[in-house]
């Protein structure tokens, strides 16, 4: 089994079809995110799955300035934690880690089943506590838009050229170390 195909192949691109998300694709996107590891086992992450239509617009709502393509998309996660739910050792907290975590495994599952799949970070935290009754102990850590993949016709210009750009990464040897 080797996932690198699906790693080279997961892209944040920002156009989607409206055809929803079978709830059988949607349950295995949740499985994939519920297996992730965590730090001492604590899984601090919570998830919202939004997919019905008035979850869409009030979420839609809560978008930055840019990130208005995301509206398009038919399903949506918000990812967030308490940081009381967390592992912290030696006084550093895991839990974005371990939501970092769910997140890729989510995002590789949405990759191989064909789906599109673009977190974010282009939102309002205090209006998606408001619109989806997360308490103020919480954090949104990101918010995760799913869906079939569109055509760039479906995006203004500006987004379009953001999804022309080439999808690049730095040579290992500029990061890497062996000792």
């Amino acid at each position: 089994m080797s996932i690198l195909p699906a790693v080279v192949q997961r892209e944040s691109k920002r156009a989607y079809l409206p055809t929803p998300v079978p709830p059988d694709f949607i349950d295995e996107l949740i499985e994939a995110f519920r297996w992730a590891p965590s730090c001492r086992n604590y899984q601090p992450w919570r998830l919202i799955a939004v997919r019905s239509q008035e979850g869409l617009d009030k979420l839609s709502r809560c978008l930055a300035k840019g990130n208005e393509w995301a509206a398009a998309a038919p399903l949506a996660f918000i990812v967030f934690a308490n940081p009381k739910d967390d592992a912290t050792i030696d006084g550093k907290p895991y839990y974005l880690f371990d939501c970092g975590l769910a997140v890729q495994n989510l995002l590789l599952q949405a990759t191989e089943m064909g789906l599109r799949s673009h977190p974010t970070a282009g939102w309002s935290e205090p209006s998606i506590r408001e619109a989806f009754g997360i308490g103020e102990e919480a954090r949104v850590i990101c918010v995760v838009f799913v869906g079939f993949p569109g055509t760039d016709n479906l995006l203004d210009p500006e987004t379009r050229a953001k999804d022309a750009t080439p999808r690049t990464r730095k040579p290992a040897e500029t990061w890497v170390r062996f000792a």
